[in-house]
C-alpha cells in the first residue's frame, strides 16, 4: 500500500527529472520521512514508515539508522520506533529569520497570555519557498483541552487561514491560485469560488478563517505580522475546536489576534505603530 505522503511528495522530485536533474532516491526518501514523522507527530517501526512510503524494507532499515546517527530522528529501543530528533529544531534556526528566531523566545509570553485569555492554541507560521507554510512556534492555553501542533510542520501554502492570508498579501494571480488550490487535498469540500470570497475579505476585517477545511474538527483565525515594508512574513493563528465558539466570537478572535499581529511586528521587526 502506497500512502498519500510518497504521492503528494514526488511531484518535485517528478519535474527534477523533467528537467534532466539526476534525483537520488535515498536522500528523497530521507525527506519523506522526516516530514511524515514530523506532520503525523507519531513514532513509528521501520516497518510501518517502509509500507507507508513503499520503500524497499532494507533501504528503509539503513536510511533510518543512519539518520538516526545524524540527529535528524531518535531511536527508542524498548518500542522499536523511530521519531524526529533534536537536529531537526537546530535545522530550523537556518530556515527562519535570526531575528525572527532569537525574538521567539521574547514572544512566548504574548502568546502564552494570548492562549490563556482567548483559550485557544497559538501558533506563528512562516512562508517556506514558494508552496509551503511551516510552523515554527505554538502555545496553548495550560488550562484547557489542548490541541498539539509540533514545530516544523508544513502544509500546502494556500491551507488554512493563514493560507489565505499568505495568498492575499501575495497578491497570487487568479489563474496561479486556481491552479494551486485544486492541488490542495481539503479535510471538507471546499469551492475555488468560497475560497476566493473568503480571500478577498481579508481586505474588509484584517483577518482570516478556516472553518473545519484544514481538519474537519478544527477552525482557525489568523492575523498577518507585517515588516517595515508592509509585507506579510509570518502569520499568528488561534486553533480551536470547531464548533466551540459563535461566529461573532470567532470575529472577536479575529480583531484580538490582529492587536497582537502589531504587537509581534514591533517585536521582530522593529515596528512602531
Amino acid at each position: 500500500m502506497t500512502s498519500s505522503y510518497s504521492n503528494t511528495q514526488a511531484s518535485g522530485a517528478l519535474s527534477a527529472v523533467d528537467t534532466g536533474i539526476v534525483v537520488v532516491k535515498p536522500v528523497v526518501y530521507c525527506f519523506r520521512i522526516a516530514r511524515m514523522l514530523a506532520e503525523t507527530k507519531t513514532p513509528m517501526r521501520a516497518s510501518k514508515i517502509s509500507r507507508l512510503l513503499d520503500i524497499n524494507p532494507s533501504t528503509c532499515f539503513n536510511i533510518l539508522r543512519t539518520m538516526t546517527l545524524e540527529g535528524i530522528l531518535s531511536f527508542d529501543a524498548e518500542s522499536k520506533t523511530y521519531q524526529v530528533g533534536n537536529e531537526l529544531e537546530l535545522l530550523l534556526q537556518y530556515l527562519v529569520p535570526k531575528s525572527t528566531f532569537s525574538n521567539l523566545d521574547a514572544a512566548r509570553p504574548l502568546l502564552q497570555k494570548a492562549a490563556a485569555k482567548l483559550n485557544v492554541t497559538i501558533t506563528i507560521w512562516k512562508k517556506l519557498g514558494k508552496d509551503r507554510i511551516m510552523l515554527i512556534c505554538t502555545e496553548s492555553n495550560p488550562g484547557a483541552i489542548r490541541i498539539d501542533m509540533a514545530s516544523g510542520q508544513r502544509l500546502p501554502h494556500l491551507m488554512g487561514a493563514s493560507g489565505r492570508l499568505f495568498a492575499y498579501y501575495d497578491q497570487t494571480p487568479e489563474q496561479e491560485l486556481k491552479s494551486s488550490f485544486d492541488k490542495v487535498r481539503w479535510s471538507r469540500k471546499l469551492n475555488f469560488a468560497q475560497y476566493k470570497q473568503e480571500i478577498q475579505q481579508i481586505s474588509k476585517r484584517g483577518w482570516a478563517i478556516d472553518d473545519g477545511y484544514f481538519s474537519a474538527g478544527i477552525t482557525a483565525i489568523a492575523a498577518p505580522v507585517l515588516n517595515s515594508s508592509e509585507k506579510m512574513v509570518l502569520s499568528v493563528s488561534a486553533v480551536t475546536f470547531r464548533g466551540t465558539y459563535s461566529q461573532e466570537h470567532y470575529a472577536h478572535i479575529g480583531l484580538e489576534l490582529n492587536k497582537l499581529a502589531k504587537t509581534l511586528s514591533d517585536l521582530f521587526f522593529m515596528i512602531k505603530h
